[in-house]
């Protein structure tokens, strides 16, 4: 001990190390905790090919990825995005999944599925935490959710007219991915005689990989959060919790399809996000545009 009762070692470089370290820590989980509640609200502006002239500027919301029934910032963000939506008022709206982490989220998510049902035709499908098929030890199994006027597709497909022409649009139930009994999404297609325009709501965006050329004109994922945990360098970022994805966030543009893929606007196993904000994004679908590139 210092004659004036201090340990010796307080202001030794270890120490003020540990302390450095300790400030930083704290710094970043407060950014993490912000910015999981900072939702990236974007419109982008989507070529696809064959795209019939009365749907060109056809504007899609897509959202994902809400994991509501935990505490996080989930609910803001998710709040904002539904708003955004109200505020934008596109033609439809697609939900790709992953709606509850835990069942006590589900009045808030009936709320929020209103609120879209009110501004235009909505369409959802299911991801792997609403059947609690998840190492998160958070995730419970999802009850029976009635999202009327909204449109649940499990493994099945409709149809509407819109400006006069016929689009499809189909979800995948996400236990397709392990059960060869259940119908894959590549069944789920129409032949294009029967559509002028069809669409895939698909949780999983590696399952792409499987669905034939030409079988949908456009495919909408969630699931990968942008990464959620990303360590950015110059020129890309490192995805910690998936290191070797193929599609994390963004447009791709592949030989069977075209698909856009939600960062969604919850998060799992813990309530942060690092350099993969949440989002809610407006597709305009085109027959002359650029879009932007995937990150």
């Amino acid at each position: 001990m210092s004659s004036g009762g201090v340990p010796s070692g307080a202001g030794s470089p270890r120490a003020r190390a540990g302390v450095l370290l300790g400030g930083l820590a704290a710094a970043g989980l407060a950014w993490g905790w912000f910015e999981a509640g900072w939702p990236r609200l974007e419109r982008i502006e989507l070529e696809l090919a064959e795209l019939p002239t009365e749907l060109d500027g056809l504007r899609i919301a897509h959202l994902s990825d809400f994991h509501l029934g935990v505490p996080s910032r989930a609910r803001r963000a998710s709040e904002l995005a539904v708003a955004w939506v109200e505020e934008t008022r596109p033609d439809l709206v697609a939900v790709t999944g992953d709606l509850l982490t835990r069942s006590r989220g589900a009045p808030l998510l009936h709320r929020l599925i209103d609120r879209l049902s009110a501004v235009a035709p909505t369409f959802l499908i299911l991801g792997n935490h609403d059947f609690a098929i998840s190492r998160d030890p958070f995730a419970d199994r999802s009850p029976p959710l009635d999202f009327s006027p909204a449109r649940l597709l499990s493994d099945e497909g409709t149809t509407l007219e819109v400006r006069g022409r016929t689009l499809y649009i189909a979800g995948a139930d996400p236990r397709s991915r392990w059960s060869r009994w259940r119908p894959q999404p590549e069944q789920l297609a129409v032949p294009r005689a029967e559509s002028d325009l069809s669409i895939l709501l698909l949780h999983y965006p590696r399952l792409v990989d499987h669905i034939p050329r030409g079988a949908f004109d456009l495919v909408l994922a969630g699931h990968m959060h942008g990464g959620q945990i990303n360590l950015p360098y110059p020129g890309g970022k490192l995805h910690l919790a998936h290191l070797g994805a193929r599609f994390t966030r963004g447009v791709y543009r592949l030989p069977a399809t075209t698909m856009h893929v939600s960062a969604g606007l919850g998060t799992t196993f813990v309530p942060f996000r690092f350099a993969a904000r949440p989002e809610a994004t407006e597709l305009v679908l085109t027959r002359f545009a650029i879009s932007r590139t995937a990150d």
